[in-house]
């Protein structure tokens, strides 16, 4: 992973021209619109408040430094699997055998799987690298929550947990890249960048990897620049303090809400855990590849999913974090942020016609900031992608912004109103394929020693930052 300077002064300048033309702009609306000022005033603070995020974005760097006691530390990952196609369970475990800073454990827990896994488990357990480290378990379907404890109770020893998705690839540097941030004793979690392994398969996966590293480029990247927290790890791919995981299990398991069970937000749990000790940080640098829904029922069955897990996540951060946290006062500030939009959608639909022109005016102001804060994500350079691809990722900026506005933001509600449903909802079956072949059936990657087929070689990715 390559670490270069980024050009900031551009972005002072634009920032600049933004923040004047809409300080100018929200002005009018608050005069025009005296019926609703109250309103109009909290769209202003909206507005202030997304510039903030976007100031601080750029501010961000990656951690930087190694000591022995990194080298020292036992790694431990913990795999659950369910229901995922062998061939894309085979290529997580080729990245991780290609890691610069191998894990001492793989801990792979079939948690009851339809699919059978043998031919990808003898296949990784003789291979002289990862089979040393590869231990393989199987319980009944429990959930990913247990599935993760059954490791975390079998590694007494370890000194750092990794969670990773069974569909999820690590850039070869991974694994060292997250470590790094745990030179500073207060941190207690870290969060990896998830990018899209499918990335341009459809228009799906397109829109919504766009969505996903703006959001951790320009959100979490402001929160873990204010305050050195963010609010959600990657439920991807993340590195934890052994310590306070094994604390933190029995509250794990045993989450109500409502006297309901809480199945769902494990990601989200585990860094609440994490900012209750010390600090949940991100460390941009440590790349990891997922794959995306490729159909629109998936894509919406995982969004409610996110969004039930999310509301509760919401009222336990409110009540557990400090008022002094920029945490706290973050999850305020998106919550509110959220409330004073959907208030300003129904002012607008009470004022028709007289809001035509404030219609009009939300949707060019909206085009003209979702591409300037897509800028953001030229950043990140893949080696499967050119500077074609990094402009069409910029240019359908408003289209995902529509698609959030229009399809994601009613779906967030009915998972708000549905929250205490904690069914997982995805992965009855395999979901994704990575291959056309039929399960059973698909190309075994080579031992290790011989070359992978650049086809399955995750991409390579450099990140435009300065390393501090």
């Amino acid at each position: 992973m390559r670490v270069l300077r980024p050009r900031v002064l551009p972005y002072i300048v634009m920032i600049l021209a933004v923040s004047t033309l809409g300080a100018l702009r929200h002005a009018q609306f608050i005069a025009l619109y005296d019926y609703y000022r109250p309103l109009m005033a909290a769209w202003t603070l909206v507005f202030a408040t997304s510039l903030v995020q976007w100031t601080l974005a750029i501010f961000e760097r990656p951690y930087a430094g190694w000591s022995p006691r990194l080298d020292q530390a036992k790694v431990v990952i913990a795999l659950p699997v369910y229901n995922e196609e062998p061939a894309t369970l085979d290529r997580v475990l080729a990245s991780l055998a290609i890691q610069t800073r191998l894990p001492d454990v793989i801990h792979v827990v079939d948690d009851g799987s339809k699919v059978v896994y043998d031919e990808v488990r003898d296949h990784w357990q003789a291979d002289p690298i990862l089979g040393p480290r590869l231990l393989w378990s199987r319980q009944a379907n429990k959930g990913k929550k247990f599935a993760q404890a059954a490791c975390f109770a079998r590694h007494p020893d370890a000194d750092i947990f990794v969670t990773i998705d069974s569909d999820t690839a690590l850039a070869r540097n991974a694994i060292e890249e997250g470590m790094k941030p745990f030179l500073r004793n207060d941190v207690y979690s870290v969060a990896g960048l998830e990018l899209a392994y499918n990335h341009s398969k459809n228009w799906l996966t397109l829109l919504t990897s766009s969505r996903t590293l703006s959001w951790q480029l320009l959100s979490c990247s402001a929160q873990h620049v204010a305050g050195g927290d963010i609010l959600v790890n990657r439920g991807t791919y993340s590195l934890y303090r052994a310590d306070m995981i094994r604390d933190c299990v029995p509250a794990y398991l045993a989450e109500t809400f409502l006297g309901h069970p809480v199945k769902l937000g494990d990601d989200a749990a585990l860094t609440l855990f994490a900012e209750c000790r010390g600090r949940a940080v991100q460390q941009p640098t440590a790349v990891c590849l997922a794959m995306y829904p490729e159909r629109l029922p998936h894509h919406f069955r995982q969004w409610i999913r996110w969004m039930r897990g999310s509301t509760i996540r919401t009222f336990w951060r409110l009540h557990y974090l400090q008022l002094t946290s920029w945490s706290f006062w973050f999850t305020l500030l998106n919550t509110w942020t959220f409330v004073v939009s959907i208030g300003a959608t129904v002012a607008t639909g009470l004022q028709w016609p007289r809001s035509q022109a404030l219609l009009a005016s939300v949707v060019l102001t909206t085009i003209g900031w979702t591409v300037l804060m897509a800028m953001r994500t030229t950043a990140v350079h893949r080696s499967d992608q050119n500077w074609l691809d990094r402009l069409i990722n910029i240019m359908i900026s408003p289209a995902v912004a529509a698609w959030v506005t229009l399809v994601l933001r009613p779906l967030r509600i009915y998972g708000i109103l549905t929250c205490l449903r904690q069914g997982w909802v995805t992965r009855g079956n395999v979901e994704i394929l990575t291959s056309l072949m039929p399960i059973g059936e698909y190309p075994i990657m080579p031992p290790a020693g011989v070359p992978v087929p650049a086809s399955e070689d995750p991409p390579t990715v450099v990140l435009v930052q300065e390393a501090t």
